[in-house]
């Protein structure tokens, strides 16, 4: 389990540095079903793969990453970090190839191969919980397209647009708890407890705290940072949450999710046993989405938890 955690992080941090979607603009709604039903998708980022789903284009999905852990098992693995196979990605016939944008960029070999086969590679930049929401909506646009009324269906009173944009729930779910995040104190937020794992400023875990109107109890250093006990202690935080995505069926990824304030003596280890506030004060918590390390739309689900647990601290004596 650690080495899962491990690897999805290694996932989510090797591949940021990125910048806007080179994903094009806002395909029409008159495209329709034909456009997205003539599409073939390789998808080589976990999360691009969960975003796509998010806007039902699963099915137009013929090869994956090796980290996939929403699609089918039936998709073919065409590669990983560690590789690209060619023989599987040509056997695929892809219209388009999408790459979360990394500072590898993309294979010279790949770029020689999509000219010969005519195939389009985006990449998506996933490097901030902006570039989630910018992302989702580039796909979105791409694939699903905008319902624009009628001139005669029009109510001056309403919007031009009947459609919801990612953006606009991912929002929601990040938006500011006010004085419920006031009163929660200083929060550090963990994806491991031997040795506990901090993620630190730029994770995008640090980043769901601030936005929510919290104060991260690490202030610098990098995303991911190891401590021990004496750090914890130290650091002396008000409240801690622990990301212990669990192993469980595709069937079951969308569940859900289980936040867990018991057996703090079994899944914080001897972190419940330090004399911080945290523990007297009972804020221990855990999130174990199976996506919770995963860069992609999911963040919005997880923000809308971590908000909830903010809220239950808060109402605590």
């Amino acid at each position: 389990m650690r080495l899962m955690i491990r690897s999805l992080l290694v996932c989510v941090l090797v591949l940021s540095g990125c910048s806007r979607s080179q994903s094009g603009g806002a395909a029409k709604s008159a495209k329709g079903s034909a456009a997205r039903s003539e599409e073939r998708l390789v998808v080589m980022s976990p999360a691009i793969a969960v975003m796509l789903r998010d806007i039902g284009m699963e099915d137009s999905i013929v090869g994956k990453h090796a980290w996939d852990m929403v699609l089918s098992g039936s998709v073919p693995i065409v590669g990983s970090e560690e590789g690209i196979d060619y023989e599987a990605l040509i056997r695929a016939e892809p219209t388009q190839i999408f790459f979360q944008r990394s500072s590898a960029g993309v294979p010279a070999k790949l770029q020689s191969l999509a000219e010969e086969h005519g195939w389009v590679i985006r990449t998506v930049a996933l490097d901030s919980l902006d570039d989630i929401a910018i992302g989702a909506d580039d796909l979105f646009m791409q694939f699903v397209g905008v319902r624009e009324r009628a001139p005669d269906e029009i109510d001056p009173t309403a919007r031009f647009s009947e459609t919801t944009m990612p953006s606009e729930a991912l929002a929601r779910a990040w938006a500011d708890r006010g004085p419920i995040a006031d009163e929660v104190g200083r929060v550090l937020v963990l994806a491991g407890v031997d040795p506990p794992g901090a993620m630190g400023p730029g994770s995008f875990h640090y980043q769901l705290v601030v936005r929510l109107g919290a104060v991260p109890a690490i202030t610098d250093g990098g995303m991911w940072q190891e401590l021990d006990l004496e750090d914890i202690v130290r650091l002396n935080p008000d409240g801690i949450v622990l990301f212990s995505p669990r192993q469980r069926d595709a069937s079951d990824l969308f569940a859900p999710i289980e936040s867990k304030q018991s057996d703090h003596s079994v899944l914080f280890g001897r972190i419940a046993e330090l004399r911080i506030s945290a523990v007297r004060n009972n804020r221990l918590a855990v999130i174990d989405d199976p996506l919770a390390l995963v860069p992609g739309t999911n963040m919005g689900r997880v923000g809308e938890e971590l908000g909830e647990i903010f809220e239950r601290w808060a109402r605590q004596p």
